[in-house]
């Protein structure tokens, strides 16, 4: 160890050269705390070097960057007697605007006795913590011999002070949009927030206690916008209020704010160009600097509109602001709706600070370095504490107890509450006083320091977390690996690591760089896409790697030099990717908290995608994904969920946990997350490959869990599927399953409803009724059922994968009434909306759930069929079958017998129907079309069907209506059963209309030998 070097007091502490009180001395969060002494802020004063300059008209820029010099050789280049001129100088709080006014002011003042400034010219500096009436008119007369009676804001009571507002506005206002009325209305007092009293009176309460406890300067309003509004609600002419409350808001607040001014300080615009001639009479030309516009209070609309009438006095004025207040408050400050137009267009310099990050443009890495080497100098020179030993501070760079990589890595890693803010003040209160003030050493310290993000450690993780730690705020590139100077470590009292993990070489340890390390290097320098990659590359890369031998020719001596390399300073989008793999490194690590998860979920995904259809279910040895398939198809992309922060984002995912032991796998998807491409030339293909393999699998199978948890036991998807197969089929055209005889066409038939003999079904049941719903759902499903019997049983285009199909079509037609049971047990319930049918998961939207329940209705209501209930017609059409049908029947005996009862109805006097005589006809002219043998066969079947049920009893409807449709035998037994009751019904009849007919007839004895005829004919049959 170095012997200059003080031993730390107490293990894992730090010595330190400095004492608190000079610590808060000069490094303040606030401006109205104690100030610097002028020789203080000279020795802590860095250049302003770096400022962007919309307009700087005296030197002749417009739209490029100045310096601190050039702002003060453009302010002292008027005349005594020019008009005023105006520079406005924005930016975020604490990013060098005060420190630019006050070392502006020392220009031109001088910073004593043998510094007279700029001659003729005297400043008359307001600074953000003077915000007293008195203080700043004070400033503004010093140099004169003048003695103004001046109050103070927060000298008043609140509610004598809003009264007496109140009553001058009640007494004297007016306006052409208000009539005298509307102005006493306006004035009235009244029992609740409305009345203009209690909001004056709480805005100036407001403003005192803020001025007592404030972070920054408070902005003083009488009258806010949210209390016009609440105040113009409550009055009867709301509408005139409404209709021009820009222009009235503004009328009266600064109405108010000009009375308030004139009672506190007097007219303030006369006193300002008196004070300009007071200080012609005198041969200076006054500079007013006001660093924070706020500062002037209920003063500021009145020093904003003197200074811009330009012709009103003779100064130069600085004016500033923070870039906040001017978007929220500058139009009502100036009573005009483009009030920074038109500043911007009157000024003669309009300067900002900063970018539109919030970030100081000064201070780059160079100038972070000087601003924090000055005042730890200043510190240190200050206090009574020991010296730094010369050998230490030679170690740090000069900035012990930091480095010039420290500095620069904080500052870079700044986080303003979120915002990417980065100014002189944040790094001086957030990193320097958060350090110094500490007992640990800074990379202890900052651990603890939510406003600085944990920069990126580039060396491999394979070290203790202590030199991990150390190189994420020491080290530097060197060559070989990171550099950590090895009097760091002893300046804190860290014992050095084994040289065979870590070897010293001429003053530095040098740690092999990590996964971490060739990322940094990639935002520098992003991979190409992999389809620009050029096999010349390879050639390119070969070629150096030979020369390697003759770099190494130069003796051992060499190596122990250690030469540190430069580093060009980020862009805004390096900056960006940087952090995302900064809180990367923390997630993977030591599973912190990962706003940017969604870079490693992009490359996750990605890497998922590359061979895999992930979130499709079908056949995994098809090799087309033209078919249809269930899909996961919650959300915008595959369920991967990132352990403790996009954690289970859904019922199943592929997750990607934390932990060291998977950063290697996880680094190449984060960088397609941050370049969009895969570096192939140092990507493992082969681990993503097989990680993604697993991965995809797994959840297919939890996917096929999920989707089956719904059904019973004895059902899978694919049984699932050819059970609704059937389903359509056997509604179509009546087909039956019997054991064994389930054929591979049926199960990719088209279902078409659209028969010969008609639709049955259709025919049958009403569309409303129980089984007509469930057919309608079904046959509304029948394209799904279709695509998704190819997206499972299909290798590609017409190739069906027999073996797979195979267990299906024997496990359901071996036992296909168990199946149709389990079927109507289906319940989808519990199963996600997220399962989705579809070609692609984009184009997926019909839900699994609703097919499934169609499968699962629809075996319900067959099962409900009756024969007695649901083929009553078919009943009925028997009826006269079974009265005269017998299979000894032949066409010309049942002419013969139509014939006998035709010559009957003639004598007995029954009127021959159409029916009868289609029937006749058909046997007489059309023979062939009476076949009488099948027309048995398919009246046995018919008469054999009391205990059908389900899928066989729709048969039974087709087989009946094909029947009907291609069997005249029908309705010629029903027209000989028709014709028979008709002549059976004249002969049984009796009563006295009957007998009477009998006797009236001449040829009774005809009549009773055609009644014996008809009689004959039905023994026949």
């Amino acid at each position: 160890m170095n012997n200059s070097v003080q031993q730390p007091s107490t293990a894992g502490e730090m010595d330190r050269y400095w004492d608190d009180d000079e610590i808060d001395h000069f490094i303040t969060s606030e401006a109205h705390t104690a100030k610097k002494t002028p020789e203080q802020f000279k020795e802590t004063h860095v250049d302003i070097d770096r400022i962007y300059a919309d307009t700087l008209t005296p030197v002749g820029v417009s739209g490029d960057f100045v310096t601190q010099n050039d702002i003060l050789e453009s302010i002292t280049a008027s005349n005594l007697e020019d008009p005023n001129r105006i520079f406005i100088v924005r930016g975020e709080p604490g990013s060098g605007k005060s420190q630019l006014c006050e070392w502006t002011k020392y220009q031109i003042n001088g910073y004593g006795e043998d510094d007279n400034g700029v001659e003729d010219y005297v400043a008359l500096h307001v600074s953000r913590s003077q915000t007293r009436m008195d203080q700043i008119i004070d400033v503004l007369t010093e140099p004169l011999d003048v003695d103004p009676d001046v109050q103070n804001i927060d000298d008043l009571d609140p509610n004598d002070a809003a009264s007496a507002i109140v009553e001058y506005m009640r007494g004297i206002w007016s306006t052409n949009h208000l009539t005298d009325q509307d102005v006493q209305e306006l004035t009235n007092k009244r029992d609740n927030k409305s009345d203009l009293r209690e909001i004056f009176a709480k805005n100036i309460q407001k403003y005192q206690d803020a001025l007592e406890s404030r972070d920054e300067n408070p902005d003083f309003n009488l009258l806010t916008r949210s209390d016009f509004r609440d105040l113009r609600l409550q009055m009867s002419f709301s509408d005139k209020l409404t209709e021009n409350k820009d222009l009235l808001y503004t009328v009266l607040k600064n109405e108010a704010h000009e009375y308030l001014s004139r009672n506190l300080v007097g007219d303030f615009k006369e006193q300002l160009q008196e004070y300009s001639q007071l200080y012609q009479e005198q041969d200076i030309r006054p500079v007013l600097i006001c660093e924070d516009l706020t500062t002037f209070s209920v003063l500021k609309e009145q020093l904003l509109d003197h200074i811009f009438d330009l012709s009103s006095s003779h100064y130069d004025i600085v004016l500033g602001w923070t870039i906040g207040w001017e978007q929220d408050n500058i139009d009502d400050a100036m009573t005009r709706s483009d009030a920074a137009t038109y500043m911007k267009g009157r000024s003669k310099g309009y300067l900002t600070m900063t970018n539109e990050n919030g970030e100081a443009y000064f201070l780059d890495d160079d100038a972070s370095v000087e601003l924090t080497r000055s005042y730890l100098n200043a510190i240190k020179r200050h206090s009574g504490s020991q010296s730094t030993p010369d050998g230490v501070e030679e170690s740090f760079d000069g900035l012990y107890p930091f480095n010039e990589r420290f500095v620069n890595i904080a500052y870079r890693q700044l986080n303003d509450e979120g915002s990417n803010r980065k100014t002189p003040r944040l790094l001086l209160l957030r990193v320097v006083k958060h350090c110094l003030k500490s007992t640990w050493p800074p990379y202890k310290a900052m651990k603890s320091n939510s406003f600085v993000d944990t920069p990126t450690f580039e060396v491999d993780m394979k070290y203790d977390q202590i030199y991990q730690d150390v190189s994420r705020w020491y080290g530097v590139p060197v060559e070989g690996g990171i550099g950590v100077k090895t009097d760091v470590f002893d300046a804190f009292g860290i014992e050095l690591p084994n040289s065979g993990e870590a070897p010293a070489k001429d003053d530095y340890v040098v740690f092999d760089k990590g996964k971490g390390s060739a990322v940094l290097d990639k935002i520098k320098n992003p991979p190409a896409p992999e389809h620009e990659i050029d096999e010349e590359d390879d050639g390119d890369e070969q070629e150096g790697e030979d020369n390697g031998p003759e770099d190494d020719e130069g003796g051992d001596e060499e190596d122990d030099e250690v030469d540190v390399t430069d580093e060009s300073e980020l862009s805004e989008e390096e900056r960006e990717r940087q952090h995302k793999f900064q809180e990367f490194q923390d997630w993977v690590i030591s599973g912190e908290e990962y706003p940017s998860s969604d870079t490693l979920h992009d490359g996750a995904i990605e890497t998922l995608e590359r061979g895999h259809d992930p979130s499709r279910l079908g056949n995994p040895n098809a090799s087309t994904r033209s078919a249809s398939a269930i899909y996961y198809a919650r959300g915008d992309s595959i369920p991967v969920s990132i352990q403790g922060d996009q954690q289970r984002q859904a019922n199943i995912d592929i997750e990607l946990e934390w932990g060291a032991e998977h950063a290697d796998l996880y680094t190449p998807m984060l960088e397609y997350g941050l370049f969009e491409t895969f570096d192939t030339t140092d990507t493992n293909f082969d681990q993503l490959r097989a990680w993604a393999d697993t991965n995809v699998a797994q959840f297919k199978q939890d996917m096929r869990e999920e989707v089956e948890d719904c059904l019973p036991e004895g059902l899978t998807i694919e049984k699932t599927l050819v059970l609704g197969q059937i389903f359509l089929i056997n509604a179509a055209r009546g087909t039956e399953i019997e054991k064994d005889s389930l054929s591979t066409q049926l199960v990719f038939e088209d279902y078409e409803h659209d028969q010969s003999y008609g639709k049955p079904i259709v025919d049958e049941f009403e569309r409303d009724s129980a089984f007509g719903e469930a057919f309608t759902n079904l046959g509304a499903s029948s394209s799904d059922i279709s695509d998704l019997i190819e997206g499972f049983f299909l290798l590609k285009s017409n190739v069906v994968d027999y073996e797979r199909l195979a267990e299906a079509r024997r496990e359901v037609a071996g036992n296909f009434e168990a199946h149709v049971d389990d079927a109507m047990m289906i319940d989808t319930g519990d199963l996600p909306d997220a399962y989705k049918i579809g070609s692609t998961r984009n184009q997926a939207n019909t839900n699994v759930s609703t097919l499934f329940s169609r499968i699962s209705d629809y075996a319900t209501e067959i099962q409900r069929l009756t024969a007695e209930q649901d083929a009553s017609h078919i009943r009925e059409a028997l009826e006269p079958v079974e009265r005269w049908h017998d299979s000894s029947h032949t066409v010309d005996d049942l002419v013969e017998w139509f014939e006998t009862l035709y010559t009957c109805a003639g004598t007995m006097d029954v009127t021959i129907k159409s029916s009868y005589e289609d029937a006749h006809e058909t046997l007489t002219e059309s023979p062939g079309e009476v076949k009488l043998t099948s027309f048995g066969e398919d009246v046995e079947k018919f008469q054999s069907m009391d205990d059908a049920t389900g899928t066989t009893l729709v048969a039974r409807l087709h087989d009946f209506a094909r029947s009907s449709h291609e069997q005249g035998a029908w309705d010629i037994y029903e027209a000989l059963d028709s014709l028979i009751d008709e002549l059976q019904d004249q002969e049984h009849s009796t009563g006295i209309d009957l007998e009477h007919r009998i006797q009236q007839l001449n040829e009774y004895t005809e009549y009773e030998r055609k009644r014996q005829d008809v009689i004959g004919v039905t023994e026949d049959l």
